[in-house]
This record gives C-alpha cells, structure tokens and sequence, in this order.
C-alpha cells in the first residue's frame, strides 16, 4: 500500500514538475514577432545611414559626402543653365524647388518642379533643361539604411536670377 501511495506520488509530482517547466520555458521564450516589433519602433526612417553619394563623393566623410553630393548636383545644373541662351523680356527672380527622387539602384529623377508662373512663363525651356542636367549626372550610389540601399527624395532649391 505505501508503494502504491509512492508510485501516485511520484507520478503526480512527476506531472507537476513537467507541468511547471513547460510554463517556465514558454515564458523565458521571446516570440520572433516580438524582437521585429521592438526593431521597427527603434528605425527612425526619417534618417539615411549613408546619403545618396557619387563616385567622385564616396570617399569623404559622412557630412561632407552629404555637401558633395548636393555641390556636385547643383553645380550640374548650372553648368547646363549658363550655356543655355535663356532670353527673358522680364527679370527673373526665383527660387525653384525641384524634387528629386532618387530609387535603389541609384537612379535620379525629377517628381516636381515647382516655379513662378512668370518664371514658366517667360522660360518655357527650363523643365526641359532641368531634366537634361539631371539626366547627365554620373551614377549616383543610393543611401543606405542599416546596410540596406534605400529610395530617398529631397528638394533641391534653385535660386534662379535672370536679367532681360
């Protein structure tokens, strides 16, 4: 009878303990949708690791890679505005915002240009213009984020002066 007595005893405490493992276990486990969650809400996706770069920028530290590589665009697209024969019967003051969007592989286009209608008025051209500058840039590298290249967008003032 004590054998007996035992042997429930046994199994029962042999019950518990497995019972109370399995929960001890299940609770130290950190669920896999768990960790990505807490990841997501510490990227802040309003910053790039890497900015968008050119090859002529690459080699440069992060803040001045970022200044090239904005140098390099503006410089692009007054090159092509000076050698253009822009004839205007006004003068021209204005400050042109082009947004740029630049994908993964590193591939830059104008999404909007916006501008005075005196300005479109009186430069029909400049779009066009515009364009081809920034059709003529070198390859650009695109920004990085935690490893990963990423699209970016950003808009490029342009302070346009034009005398009649």
């Amino acid at each position: 009878m004590i054998f007996t007595v035992m042997k429930h005893l046994w199994k029962y405490g042999l019950l518990l303990l497995v019972c109370t493992s399995c929960e001890y276990i299940n609770s130290t486990i950190v669920k896999e949708e768990t960790i990505v969650a807490e990841e997501k809400k510490s990227i802040n996706l309003d910053t790039v690791d890497e900015f968008p770069s050119f090859e002529s920028c690459d080699h440069l530290e992060k803040e001045a890679q970022k200044d090239c590589f904005f140098q390099t665009l503006t410089d692009q697209i007054y090159e092509r505005l000076s050698v253009s024969n822009l004839v205007v019967s006004k003068n021209i003051h204005d400050t042109i915002q082009v947004s740029l969007h630049i994908d993964t592989l590193g591939i830059i286009q104008i999404e909007k240009i916006q501008k005075s209608s005196l300005t479109s008025a009186q430069l029909p051209a400049l779009d066009s213009i515009l364009h081809e500058s920034i059709n003529s840039l070198p390859k650009a590298y695109p920004a990085n984020k935690r490893g990963i290249q990423v699209a970016t967008k950003f808009i490029l003032p342009i302070i346009l002066h034009v005398e009649e």
